[in-house]
């Protein structure tokens, strides 16, 4: 249980937590507690994920009404999707630190690294909880594209204009992710002994490396 309750305590005591874990990586635990939860997300969100599909339907050429019926029917399959998507998320995420750790600063461990990338992930699966609270604040008359079921919380609020790359580059760049990095700079700190430039410059090249994946694949 300790493992668990070190996602919350992560948050407050971010070196404690992650002295434990240079002791002893641990990934299985925290991961599917972290999986649970965004199943719960995916489900209370399947609402809003609808409306955006209409929507989107709605204005796709040539169209037929069979096609996004049969569209809508899938969904729900994002429910079981969502932590297998969080979880190789996560392995990539770790296999970016462990060759800019060992590239900077010397030997990189990826158990370790793969433990501090999930315990850090914490401030995602927060921001996605604040999504859901949005969400459900607006109703679902609210939403009219995908775009719609990620609030706006990051530097996308300075230019309500931006579209496609520049929108997601903008929106990825918020209190909740710049927290992330500094849990995973900081953990690679602790959990490698290294100085903390080396840890928080790691972090921040893996961030980069998602900020701009995640840019490329907005739309609107």
């Amino acid at each position: 249980m300790g493992a668990i309750f070190d996602l919350v305590k992560v948050l407050f005591e971010p070196t404690a937590v992650f002295e434990r874990v240079r002791e002893k990586p641990r990934f299985l635990a925290p991961f599917l507690t972290l999986a649970v939860v965004t199943v719960a997300i995916t489900a209370l969100q399947l609402p809003y994920t609808k409306a955006a599909l209409a929507a989107q339907f709605a204005q796709t050429p040539n169209m037929t009404p069979e096609q996004a019926q049969t569209g809508m029917k899938f969904a729900a399959i994002g429910i079981v999707v969502a932590p297998i998507v969080y979880g190789l998320f996560l392995l990539v995420n770790a296999l970016i630190l462990w060759v800019s750790t060992s590239v900077l600063g010397g030997e990189g461990k990826f158990t370790t690294l793969l433990s501090v990338t999930t315990y850090a992930s914490i401030t995602y699966t927060l921001l996605q909880l604040i999504g859901v609270v949005v969400l459900t604040m607006r109703g679902p008359g609210s939403i009219t594209s995908m775009l719609d079921l990620q609030p706006s919380l990051g530097l996308d609020l300075l230019a309500p204009d931006a579209k496609g790359f520049m929108l997601g580059l903008l929106r990825g760049i918020n209190p909740f992710t710049i927290y992330g990095v500094f849990l995973t700079g900081l953990g690679i700190a602790v959990t490698h002994k290294t100085s903390k430039g080396v840890g928080y410059t790691a972090a921040t090249i893996q961030f980069m490396v998602a900020l701009l994946i995640g840019a490329a694949l907005t739309r609107g």
